[in-house]
């Protein structure tokens, strides 16, 4: 156990809504009618089984709500002053919001969260500003969301924040018998066959898969729909975070909504077991992107984040091959129906095809090219845009279309295809339509790239502005806000060294209840389970 007490030391609490601290009485939620989703479910029930369609998760709903018309104003006595609104959407199981108008001053911060206070977004400021005043927000559990923006005294008065619609989230998160025969589908809800990313595939690809799996992202379209996707690497090796997804997820969507989870990893995996996963809540999200090239004929989207990634996250820029040489296996990783992220691997070689106009990869299956399908895992809806690795880890195409699907606890042994990343390198006439002028910026002509890691190891488990542990002293509760580790464990011992508690911090926001404790000294142990670094601090209790 390392001890590094200093290094949480001075614990800042700035993250926390102010109206919490405060104790004020939450304001009247805006109530949306009841959607009827009979005819929802019906339509997924075919529409979930077609990978050239993003999955659905949620309805769209419009709603006007904005700073001068509706919500609740208070001015506190030093100056500050907070604006709060809500909505609720009944039986949402998970909402989210979209800004058709989105500018904070620097001295403004807002933050979203739910009734019970169980999940809290990470707080947006004017850094979070782009030139379209748009912006998506991920998705917070409950069918109502808290809306509170805090204005710092002094700070100018210009804000424009418009809400015009509301994303009802129907499934992820929960499964429920709604309608006979049609499930709610949620976490842990694709098929029996998938392999969880941590799961191994073999000796000759588990290593590389440690730093790839830290590429994939689940894509929030915002629009109720998900795809996913891979961050890629560019030769000047700049981290600029280019996110590579399909065409077919630009559908019916606008980038500036858009929203991406990285290292949404189960810590437990499952390995096509009839079991569920374990579920890890991270706050590594970011909003708004800006589309820069795509084309229906390779089926490819390359969209730039509007904000860099932060230097301290774990995660890597994928490397590419353009060369269009088959390769000698193929491994994909996504996340199937909003899944936790999983992994597939097929031993047959690739081959190249035109399916209906677009330049593909063929996994070969028994009733397209006759293969046998993926030897481990599959695909589902929702892998849609996810990148294929050849045996080097390269990135050589993502996810078109496919029948791929699971049976049990195996596949079906059918096909999938993948648009070819080579012909996306240059089909194209213009930058707009192809990636060489984004992918190769300073004019190479290189046929491979590897891949590059954001965050750079380091021997120490360092916390300072990203991991704080407060109250302290504490009375009814100690609070771990956690905006970096997506597997972070605790346990709380007494003085004698008996373990009082122990749990999953991973989420943003992390409360232990120490209302019914003694008074005295007890030590929260911190781990990283992804490094097993780990920190210890004293805490005091007092009734």
């Amino acid at each position: 156990m390392v001890p590094l007490l200093s290094v949480l030391a001075q614990e800042r609490t700035e993250d926390k809504p102010v109206s919490w601290e405060l104790n004020l009485q939450e304001v009247e939620p805006i109530e949306l009618p009841t959607i009827d989703l009979e005819a929802v479910y019906e339509e997924d029930s075919v529409n979930d089984l077609d990978k050239s369609l993003p999955w659905r998760y949620g309805i769209e709903r419009p709603i006007i709500v904005n700073l001068q018309t509706d919500g609740e104003w208070t001015d506190l006595s030093n100056g500050d002053r907070i604006w709060r609104a809500a909505i609720k959407s009944p039986e949402a199981i998970n909402m989210s919001v979209n800004f058709n108008d989105f500018l904070l001053p620097n001295g403004g911060r807002l933050v979203f969260y739910n009734f019970d206070r169980t999940d809290i977004s990470k707080t947006y400021s004017h850094r979070h500003n782009r030139d379209s005043k748009k912006l998506g927000s991920w998705y917070i559990d409950g069918d109502t969301i808290y809306i509170e923006y805090n204005q710092l005294a002094g700070t100018p008065d210009i804000v424009e924040l418009e809400i015009g619609s509301i994303i009802h989230g129907y499934r992820l998160g929960q499964v429920d018998d709604l309608i006979e025969g049609m499930g709610n589908r949620g976490l842990n809800d694709s098929g029996a066959c998938n392999y969880d990313v941590n799961c191994p595939v073999g000796d000759d690809f588990d290593d590389k898969k440690e730093l790839l799996k830290k590429t994939v992202a689940l894509l929030n379209l915002g629009n109720g729909y998900l795809c996913s996707a891979s961050l890629m690497n560019n030769t000047r090796v700049d981290k600029t975070p280019y996110l590579l997804t399909g065409n077919h997820c630009l559908e019916n969507s606008d980038p500036n909504f858009w929203s991406v989870r990285f290292n949404w990893v189960s810590p437990i995996p499952v390995c096509a077991e009839d079991t569920g996963s374990v579920d890890v809540q991270t706050n590594f999200t970011m909003s708004g992107a800006e589309l820069r090239a795509n084309n229906a004929e390779s089926d490819f989207a390359l969209v730039e984040l509007v904000s860099e990634i932060p230097a301290s996250w774990d995660v890597a820029f994928a490397g590419w091959d353009r060369s269009d040489n088959i390769p000698e296996f193929q491994v994909g990783i996504h996340h199937p129906n909003g899944d936790i992220m999983k992994i597939c691997r097929d031993d047959d070689p690739a081959m190249k095809e035109n399916a209906n106009g677009t330049e593909v990869w063929l996994i070969k299956g028994v009733s397209a090219g006759n293969g046998n399908g993926w030897e481990l895992g599959t695909t589902e809806s929702g892998s849609s845009g996810s990148p294929l690795f050849d045996q080097e880890g390269r990135v050589i195409g993502q996810l078109y279309a496919g029948q791929s699907f699971c049976d049990g606890t195996e596949n079906n042994g059918d096909y999938d295809i993948y648009g070819r990343f080579a012909v996306s390198w240059d089909n194209g006439t213009t930058p707009e339509t192809r990636l060489m002028d984004w992918l190769d910026p300073i004019g190479t002509g290189q046929f491979t790239l590897e891949s590059h890691s954001n965050a750079l190891s380091t021997p120490d488990f360092e916390a300072t502005g990203i991991l704080r542990v407060y109250p302290n002293p504490a009375t009814t509760y100690v609070s771990i806000m956690n905006t970096r580790y997506p597997n972070l464990s605790y346990r709380l011992y007494n003085l004698v060294g008996q373990q009082i508690f122990s749990g999953n911090a991973s989420s943003s926001e992390n409360r232990i209840d120490v209302s019914a404790l003694q008074e005295g000294i007890y030590f929260l142990h911190l781990v990283d389970e992804n490094s097993q670094n780990d920190i210890t601090k004293k805490i005091i209790v007092e009734n």
